[in-house]
């Protein structure tokens, strides 16, 4: 029995990694859901204004570049604490440029969200 309690518990968290917070992240980008990348910063937007702030400044600069057309995530390099990862990622857009860059990470409550370095 402790066996499926273990493999329930698995595959519940399996969509939280660092990994898996950044496709999240770039793929809601993608579509333009301003809102729920500003959830995966663990940001309380009650009032839309990061969102809107967000759309504005992350729309324009997506759109310069024909949109995001795929995107892959490399694995996290977690740090020894545990509490923050870097994951690498590479970004191709419409106009046919990649963008290889990291984005960090932190553990927060036991959830991966996006660090915007507050």
């Amino acid at each position: 029995m402790s066996v499926a309690i273990l493999a329930m518990l698995f595959a519940a968290c399996s969509s939280n990694t660092p990994e898996a917070v950044v496709k999240s992240y770039i793929k809601s980008m993608q579509k333009g859901d301003y809102a729920t990348a500003v959830k995966l910063m663990g940001i309380d937007d009650k009032e839309g204004q990061f969102t809107a702030m967000m759309e504005e400044k992350g729309k324009e600069a997506i759109e310069k570049d024909g949109g995001i057309t795929s995107f892959e995530v490399g694995k996290a390099e977690i740090a020894e604490d545990g509490q923050s990862a870097i994951v690498p990622y590479t970004v191709t857009f419409g106009n046919g440029e990649k963008k290889e860059d990291t984005q960090k990470v932190k553990l927060v409550e036991g959830k991966w969200l996006i660090d915007i370095g507050k």
